[in-house]
């Protein structure tokens, strides 16, 4: 006489619940730290592209800079504020002063914010050279601190 088995045991089960639950962790894992590191990265390319564009910036309104006088000045010769006097027009060879500050880790241009106000720049510093102005900067995003910052080191000449 045979006998004929319908249906699936409870250890058949438990085994059945205990492997999807597996596969449910696991999946779970790799989603959230896929999520994790693509959150990361996007905050990253977002710093690097913003740092990329302030400093183009500041190389632009600096760029036809004939002298700079310091001010605020730190360690090794470094500063955190200086007045560039910049050509405006070179057929006549006028100048205009523009003043550039750091304060709070906003860089003030002429006393209003010129950075995104979404950047830290604290440690940023500027020295002059005997014929250049550098600038080492250091920009951060405020609210994302496990983003590393990123350093720029910018040598601008001056026009002589």
């Amino acid at each position: 006489m045979m006998h004929r088995e319908d249906g699936i045991t409870l250890v058949e089960l438990l085994a059945a619940l205990a492997l999807s639950g597996l596969l449910v962790i696991l999946v779970s894992t790799v989603l959230t730290t896929s999520l994790f590191a693509f959150g990361r990265v996007n905050h990253e390319t977002q710093l690097r592209n913003k740092a990329i564009t302030l400093s183009s910036t500041l190389q632009a309104k600096l760029k036809n800079a004939v002298a700079v006088s310091s001010s605020g000045s730190g360690s090794g010769g470094s500063f955190t504020q200086f007045q560039a006097d910049v050509v405006t027009d070179a057929l006549s060879e006028a100048t205009q002063t523009i003043r550039i500050q750091l304060n709070g880790g906003q860089l003030l241009l002429d006393g209003v914010r010129f950075s995104d106000e979404t950047l830290d720049l604290t440690g940023t510093t500027f020295s002059k050279g005997s014929n250049d102005l550098l600038l080492n900067l250091r920009v951060a995003l405020k609210n994302e601190p496990k983003v590393e910052p990123i350093y720029l080191f910018v040598s601008i000449k001056l026009v002589s």
